[in-house]
């Protein structure tokens, strides 16, 4: 044991890192299983990495805690649309490369059971590879799923920005 280097063992952890990419956001067209209609959004992630959001046209916000993703797929590994019409609709011809390798599949759910899938349609398919290699890299930070107190505040903060409710929030807190 003479030889032995303390802490050269340890596992060194990389802080989470958001690509202008993904904070910037790409146009997608989102679709569901259930119903054959496709809604064009600006998918984005926020810049501290804990949310991942989409507007659509009429300016409505959704969002998915990152922490919560399971898994994303890309190419033939992602959900493809049941119904004829609703890959007609995908798959115009303005848009580049195959529908498989275009469609991005968020899985996501507390536990690996109860999951939902959300499905999106790049405009490229190097924008879907993109999307679906660093959403996976962020989903799996173990400093983002091992936070501190001072992070959870933030993000608590950061969920609360998004929906523009963050000045009523600290307007009523801090008073």
């Amino acid at each position: 044991m003479a030889g032995a280097q303390p802490g050269v063992h340890a596992l060194q952890l990389k802080r989470v890192s958001v690509t202008e990419s993904l904070r910037t956001g790409d146009k997608f067209i989102k679709w569901d299983d259930d119903c054959t209609t496709v809604t064009p959004v600006t998918l984005r992630v926020d810049p501290q990495g804990y949310f991942l959001y989409w507007t659509d046209q009429n300016k409505e916000t959704d969002l998915l805690d990152v922490s919560l993703i399971k898994d994303t797929r890309n190419g033939r590994f992602a959900k493809m649309p049941k119904e004829a019409k609703q890959r007609e609709l995908l798959d115009v011809g303005t848009l580049e490369g195959r529908l498989e390798n275009r469609t991005l599949t968020v899985v996501s759910g507390a536990d690996m059971v109860n999951i939902t899938c959300l499905n999106f349609t790049a405009f490229s398919e190097e924008v879907a590879k993109e999307w679906a290699e660093e959403l996976f890299s962020l989903a799996l930070n173990l400093l983002a799923q091992n936070m501190s107190r001072e992070s959870c505040l933030e993000k608590v903060l950061s969920s609360q920005t998004q929906h523009g409710c963050v000045s009523q929030l600290l307007g009523s807190t801090f008073r």
